[in-house]
C-alpha cells in the first residue's frame, strides 16, 4: 500500500458534497492533493483533445490552467487521478440516527427522535442539538470520527495509506 499525505477533512468534505452539478473532485494519487474541476474545463479539454496548443485563446489564463489539468486527468495521466465518490445523503441521516441512539439524556434523545422523523430532518436535528452545546460537541466528534473512518476505508480500497 502506498503511503501518502492527504487532507482527510478535505476528502470528507468532497464526499459530503452531493450537489456536483457542474464540477467534480479528484484525488491526485501522486501528491495527495484534492483537485476541484469544472464540467466546463472538461468540455474545453475534450474540444482541444491532447494538444495544449489547441486550447481556446479567448480563455483567461486561470481557465487555461484548469483546461490543462482536465487534459491531464482525461488524456495524459488518467491513472494518476481518481474521482472522489459522493457519500449518499441517507448515510448522513443514518449517522444522526446512530448518534441519537447513544444519547443518555432521555429528553434530548426524544427530541432528536422527533426531529429525525420526516422531511427536513437534517435542519431539525441541527436546531435541536444547537441547544445542547456539550452534546453538539459530542455530535461533531462522533460524526468526524465516523466520516474519517470511511475516508480511510476508501483510501485503503484504492491502495493508499494516509499519513
Amino acid at each position: 500500500m502506498k503511503k501518502l499525505k492527504v487532507d482527510l477533512e478535505m476528502i470528507a468534505n468532497a464526499m459530503e458534497d452531493v450537489d456536483r452539478t457542474d464540477m467534480d473532485y479528484y484525488l491526485d494519487k501522486e501528491t495527495g492533493e484534492v483537485i476541484i474541476t469544472s464540467e466546463e474545463a472538461f468540455e474545453y479539454a475534450e474540444e482541444a483533445e491532447k494538444d495544449e496548443d489547441n486550447i481556446r485563446e479567448d480563455l483567461p489564463d486561470w481557465q487555461k490552467e484548469d483546461v490543462k489539468l482536465a487534459q491531464d486527468i482525461l488524456f495524459k495521466n488518467p491513472d494518476r487521478y481518481i474521482c472522489i465518490p459522493e457519500r449518499p445523503p441517507y448515510k448522513g441521516y443514518n449517522l444522526m440516527v446512530e448518534f441519537a441512539e447513544t444519547i443518555e439524556d432521555e429528553l434530548l434523545r426524544e427530541k432528536l427522535s422527533i426531529a429525525l422523523d420526516g422531511k427536513g430532518a437534517f435542519r431539525r436535528f441541527k436546531n435541536v442539538i444547537a441547544d445542547y452545546p456539550d452534546y453538539r460537541e459530542k455530535w461533531f466528534k462522533f460524526r468526524d470520527e465516523r466520516i474519517n473512518k470511511k475516508v480511510i476505508e476508501w483510501l485503503n480500497s484504492i491502495g493508499i495509506e494516509p499519513v
